[in-house]
């Protein structure tokens, strides 16, 4: 039987490798959609605090890097993510908790990643589609918004009845 921080971490696993594979495979078919990953990452780190956000964002990035299409440079994405688990799990200790923390954490998680990879590729030297990127930033705090929420309440019962 794996203990209870194992079965915890198989669930993120879990939660993460859907996030990333629905990335891959359903929404490329829209125009604009929302980081799945870093909802999972920001609704971990909310829960967690700043070392398990931090952990799940490394382990996230790894996972954007080596799902088909994958990242360039390998490994920036777990460098991103990582930086945003953390500074969610320390935003979580320092403010007080509200119903709004979800969605501003998504969005700001959202913007972080999206002009960290404006950043890489213009530096790649190819033109970044702006519009797309606020899309992509708008579209995740929404789903944010109703999203993180359930996932930490699903978590957080699953804890207190022992299942994980």
């Amino acid at each position: 039987m794996i203990d209870l921080p194992g079965r915890l971490a198989a669930l993120r696993a879990l939660w993460l490798l859907v996030a990333a594979l629905l990335a891959v495979t359903v929404l490329p078919r829209f125009v604009v959609a929302p980081d799945l990953v870093v909802l999972v990452v920001v609704a971990v780190a909310l829960r967690a605090g700043a070392t398990v956000g931090a952990l799940t964002g490394l382990a996230a990035g790894w996972l954007v890097d080596l799902v088909p299409p994958g990242g360039v440079p390998l490994g920036a994405s777990a460098l991103m993510y990582a930086a945003i688990g953390a500074a969610i799990g320390l935003a979580q200790s320092s403010f007080r908790v509200s119903a709004l923390l979800p969605a501003f954490s998504a969005a700001a998680a959202a913007a972080a990643v999206q002009v960290l990879r404006a950043g890489l590729t213009i530096y790649q030297g190819r033109a970044v589609d702006w519009l797309v990127a606020a899309g992509t930033v708008l579209c995740t705090a929404l789903i944010g918004a109703l999203l993180v929420p359930p996932l930490m309440h699903w978590e957080r019962r699953l804890v207190q009845r022992g299942l994980v």
